[in-house]
């Protein structure tokens, strides 16, 4: 038995440096001050810093993005293939159908547009891989007419707004709506979105230089609460799942539908061929998806003491080591085997990670037996090695499945194959038992003769 968080010590040079042992709990008091982000309100805006801005313009825009990416960027079923001029969530692939970049497309104010008849786009990345992206955009360019530029810190900014008591469900939106935001903003320089990759996730704009949101839209009634910092819309986003970013969406090794993509809207399965759509549609038609990222609690202890909740409880008072990024999953007390997920990031007591379903959830994908146990728990273990410490650590885990996410995959997938293969295996039975029928009315009928 490990001793309680009350009677262990950490020496002066870790504390020093910052850093604890991931098997001891620290509760820190507000002399102390908390180092974790609040908790995030039921209604705020964030600015995020995180995250860039790449322009593409000239007449040409449209369809090179079309090419490129899983969203739509045509008018669904509009025989005149006529341009979508709204917002939306969106991926990069490369040829093997992996995650390049997450993104967000937007459509820049007409007055910035090459032409009236054409429109320009925004592309807000991770910030960190805008040079990448870049380089991606440049190699398949060729001779198609538009210029591509990176926008400087400060031209414009990104925010997330919410208001949580107001979306309690997937918001309408709109795809093929004629108006270039869904909302009605009184500022022609203001582009956005609502952001789909979770019920009632709020929504994302981008606004001219780096002024605050109330700025442009002090008498639009989107903006509610305060502006609240970037830690604190992790934490919001983590609490609803949401991976963002290629320190969580590994670079060249998710695949869309197991970062959710599918639920989140990024992925139009009607449009036409783009770069890595081969791998993307089978799996989404004829595969089943048996890992997909979800919100985890960190604890440690025993888990019966853990909250029965939907989401993950963050506690900003509780400070647990955080794995590595990419650091493997396995099971408490079980001999080495196969991993059952990867840690993505954390802040606090919560955080990502990839999990085989079948295995860290009650989530069954076929008939069969799953390998999925209530009382079995799961863990990350890592070495100093791996986070460039000195230091190694362990830390239980617990995934959680939240409501849209279960209500996604059973009612979009798993119980219509399962319907499906029913209704196939019956038909197929009756078939056979008509041609036994059949044979043997042929066999008794030569008897006779």
């Amino acid at each position: 038995m490990r001793s309680s968080p009350s009677t262990r010590t950490v020496c002066a040079q870790c504390l020093s440096r910052g850093r604890y042992f991931s098997t001891t709990i620290q509760r820190r008091t507000q002399q102390s001050g908390t180092t974790n982000p609040p908790s995030p309100p039921a209604t705020g805006y964030a600015r995020l810093t995180n995250r860039g801005l790449i322009s593409i313009t000239g007449i040409d825009s449209t369809s090179f993005l079309q090419g490129l990416i899983t969203q739509n960027m045509l008018v669904t079923n509009d025989p005149n293939r006529a341009t979508r001029r709204t917002g939306s969530y969106t991926a990069f692939l490369n040829s093997q159908g992996r995650i390049l970049n997450d993104a967000f497309i937007y459509p820049l104010p007409q007055a910035e547009g090459t032409s009236p008849d054409e429109l320009a786009w925004l592309v807000e990345v991770d910030k960190n891989e805008v040079a990448s992206l870049m380089k991606h955009l440049k190699k398949h360019k060729l001779r198609a007419k538009l210029k591509l530029r990176a926008l400087d810190d400060g031209e414009r900014t990104v925010w997330a707004s919410w208001k949580d008591h107001s979306e309690p469900r997937w918001a309408a939106y709109n795809l093929d709506s004629q108006s270039l935001s869904p909302f009605a903003l009184s500022s022609a320089t203001v582009t956005g979105c609502v952001d789909t990759r979770a019920p009632g996730f709020g929504a994302r704009l981008v606004t001219p230089g780096a002024e605050d949101l109330r700025t442009h839209l002090a008498e639009e009634g989107e903006v509610s609460g305060s502006e609240v910092g970037l830690g604190t819309y992790t934490v919001r986003r983590m609490l609803h799942g949401v991976a963002e970013g290629q320190s969580e969406i590994i670079r060249e090794s998710s695949l869309p539908l197991e970062c959710n993509m599918d639920m989140m809207r990024g992925i139009d399965f009607r449009k036409g061929c783009y770069v890595g759509q081969e791998l993307t549609i089978r799996t989404h038609h004829t595969g089943v998806v048996r890992k997909r990222i979800l919100p985890v609690q960190l604890y440690e202890g025993s888990q019966e003491g853990l909250a029965s909740a939907d989401t993950p409880v963050y506690d900003p008072s509780v400070e647990v080591g955080l794995p590595p990024s990419g650091s493997n999953i396995s099971k408490v007390s079980a001999r080495k085997g196969r991993t059952a997920g990867k840690f993505l990031g954390g802040v606090g007591n919560i955080g990502l990670a990839l999990c085989r379903l079948e295995m860290m959830t009650d989530v069954a994908l076929t008939g069969e037996p799953t390998q999925y146990s209530p009382d079995q728990e799961f863990k990350v273990s890592w070495t100093g090695a791996e986070d460039g410490s000195s230091e190694s650590g362990e830390v239980k885990i617990k995934a959680i499945v939240p409501p849209w996410t279960r209500e996604h995959i059973y009612n979009g997938g798993v119980k219509k194959n399962h319907d499906r293969n029913h209704e196939m295996d019956s038909k197929r039975a009756r078939e056979l038992l008509e041609e036994l029928e059949e044979l043997e009315e042929e066999e008794t009928s030569r008897r006779n003769d």
